[in-house]
């Protein structure tokens, strides 16, 4: 093989390698919006279910349902420390701190909720801040449409779609009742969400 071919060669190979990452790359950015829009079908759909499911739990169930969320908010918080802790190795006190206060306020606001469907309704709204926004800074097909690339400020705009659609939803079921104060109330938990991925989470990164 001489030296032109091998050159010619080894450019082809190249190409090819940079497609096939680009592929991956789109992918796996496209999985991120997928994921986002599964998680908001699952918030949607259960709306006219979750009378029913909660019967069903309370029928054959004794643990309180609270606790159970408690326990689940409790994991995310041991996830997110062990995170920064072992994976990240951020130290600095800073981040810790901002996650301390954040976890605080997020807990307090659970915790003042009168219903347990309304706890699981508040920690949904935090977890669909990470969707929303990973979803936007992976891919910027949103970002290119709307002319700006602030995908804390488009996460909060589809928190907010997202939840005035589930709270109209919820208007029109003869067993939920929807109300504006909710709408406020999952807004405020897709802020701390959004807080915690910027203070905590993608500072741990930088």
């Amino acid at each position: 093989m001489s030296n032109e071919q091998r050159v010619m060669s080894n450019e082809q190979q190249t190409i090819s390698n940079k497609t096939h990452c680009s592929l991956l790359i789109a992918c796996k950015n496209w999985r991120a919006w997928i994921s986002l829009i599964i998680y908001t079908l699952l918030i949607l759909v259960t709306l006219p279910l979750m009378p029913s499911l909660l019967k069903i739990y309370y029928k054959n169930l004794s643990f309180p349902l609270s606790s159970v969320c408690y326990i689940i908010s409790s994991i995310a918080f041991l996830a997110i420390i062990g995170y920064l802790a072992f994976i990240r190795k951020d130290y600095r006190i800073s981040v810790y701190v901002w996650f301390f206060v954040l976890s605080f306020v997020y807990a307090l606001l659970i915790f003042r909720q009168k219903l347990p469907a309304e706890k699981f309704h508040f920690f949904e709204y935090g977890l669909f801040s990470y969707f929303s926004h990973n979803a936007v800074e992976k891919n910027d097909i949103i970002t290119r449409l709307l002319k700006f690339k602030n995908s804390y400020l488009i996460a909060f705009i589809l928190i907010l779609i997202i939840s005035a659609i589930d709270e109209f939803i919820q208007h029109l079921l003869p067993n939920r009742v929807g109300e504006l104060s909710d709408i406020f109330l999952n807004i405020t938990s897709g802020i701390l969400g959004l807080m915690i991925i910027g203070l905590v989470l993608r500072r741990a990164e930088r």
